[in-house]
């Protein structure tokens, strides 16, 4: 466990060192402690015996092990340790505690734990051995009224007002691929520890952290809930056309080039002196090119006029910035708006984005290679560049019970000790 004088006289390799993390996960808790193990924190995943469901979970591939390999559980979980535990017995309960004397936070996720009862036990046993640990549990609501209602990522992302904001007006809503709520809930609870855990090193006094997915999902909306805030009225979901920021009208925001498509709100969306100085940066662009319609320069798009402009207009002013657009490469479109200020995103696929020249111009991925199962990996790299500080370098995801024995032996358990505990929570 950290001591706070210590902290104060050194400077540390990593943002985290001489942190100690214990991780009961089947999802959400595993992304709170890859970001916690990327800031250089020791983590500690506690699984049952054989490992946790997780490591074959859907979508996987068939190792030269022979075993199922979760992509998600490979991602989730570089640069962690494994200690396998049968926390239902009273031997594995005893080391658990022993270990959480050492550690500085827990995070737990309600799909390892499952009822509420059992974090409480946990709790309990984990505080009782170490009043100064930060423990920080996951739920779908959060503790309280709903603490024991069933939840997936999609009723998390539909009751986080994520759902209502993808898809055509014409049909239901579409989730996101992604699991949206796991992994910002996964990120927003590895932050609210750490926020604790500054909390223990200054004043020596530990805190429960209690993480709701579904109040996690409400901060990735962006401007949705400003929309609101602002004009009392709520966003209308929308495709590639759509009506922006609770307009009355509907303009295009997906954009079709010669070789993929880009998001970009030309017209409509208001945005101030940037986003008519984009707009004017493109009309110089296509009268240059010979692509210059007297409809760009016929309405004021993008200032206060804007409302009083008819769709009819809306709708020959797109065609005619599309028709230029669908003449452009993703390319050239990132390029000039890039020198130009036009305010527009490249929309990449998976090839274009492994390609994309800003990514590999600041060696965004790194390759991971993994022997035992037979894969090399390129992962997102650091998710921040901290000067004095930097993230770890990246580890595979560690087999089941991987370090079993050096952690316990570090407890002051013999070999043969350890043996024999395995030997009792197999049984």
């Amino acid at each position: 466990m950290t001591d706070v004088s210590a902290v104060a006289e050194r400077a540390p390799q990593v943002a985290l060192a001489d942190c100690r993390v214990l991780e009961l996960s089947r999802s959400s808790a595993a992304v709170a402690g890859r970001v916690l193990a990327d800031l250089g924190a020791e983590v500690i995943k506690i699984e049952p015996i054989g490992g946790e469901e997780a490591r074959r979970a859907e979508p996987a591939f068939h190792g030269p092990d022979g075993e199922r390999h979760s992509f998600a559980f490979l991602a989730h979980n570089l640069n962690k340790r494994s200690v396998t535990l049968d926390i239902d017995a009273e031997a594995g309960r005893e080391l658990l505690g022993r270990l959480a004397a050492t550690s500085d936070i827990v995070v737990v996720d309600w799909e390892r734990v499952g009822a509420p009862a059992e974090a409480d036990r946990l709790h309990a046993l984990c505080t009782a051995a170490n009043p100064r640990l930060v423990f920080c549990e996951i739920w779908p609501y959060g503790r309280g009224a709903h603490e024991t209602t069933l939840a997936t990522d999609l009723t998390l992302q539909a009751q986080g007002g994520h759902l209502y904001l993808n898809g055509d007006t014409d049909r239901a809503p579409v989730g996101i691929g992604a699991p949206v709520a796991l992994l910002q809930g996964g990120a927003e609870a590895a932050f609210a520890a750490l926020m604790a855990y500054y909390h223990a090193l200054r004043t020596g006094i530990g805190q429960r952290v209690d993480v709701s997915l579904q109040s996690c999902v409400v901060w990735s909306l962006l401007n949705t809930t400003m929309t609101w805030q602002c004009l009392g009225i709520d966003e209308i979901r929308g495709g590639a056309v759509k009506k922006e920021r609770g307009n009355s009208f509907s303009t295009r925001l997906v954009w079709p080039c010669k070789d993929g498509h880009v998001q970009f709100g030309p017209v409509g969306g208001g945005g101030g002196a940037v986003r008519e100085a984009s707009f004017s940066a493109l009309v110089e662009w296509m009268r240059q090119e010979g692509y210059f319609k007297d409809i760009l320069l016929a309405h004021d798009w993008n200032g206060p006029e804007r409302f009083t402009v008819p769709q009819e207009a809306y709708d020959e002013v797109t065609e005619a910035i599309g028709d230029f657009i669908r003449s452009r490469t993703l390319d050239e479109l990132v390029e000039r708006g890039m020198k130009h200020r036009i305010l527009l995103a490249p929309i990449y696929s998976v090839p274009q984005l492994l390609t994309a020249e800003q990514l590999l111009a600041r060696d965004f991925f790194v390759e991971v290679r993994d022997e035992r199962r037979g894969t090399t990996a390129l992962h997102p790299g650091p998710f921040a560049r901290l000067g004095a500080t930097p993230v770890v370098d990246f580890r595979r995801a560690p087999e089941a019970g991987a370090d079993t024995e050096d952690v316990l032996a570090a407890l002051g358990l013999t070999r043969d000790e350890t043996a024999v505990l395995r030997s009792a929570e197999a049984l």
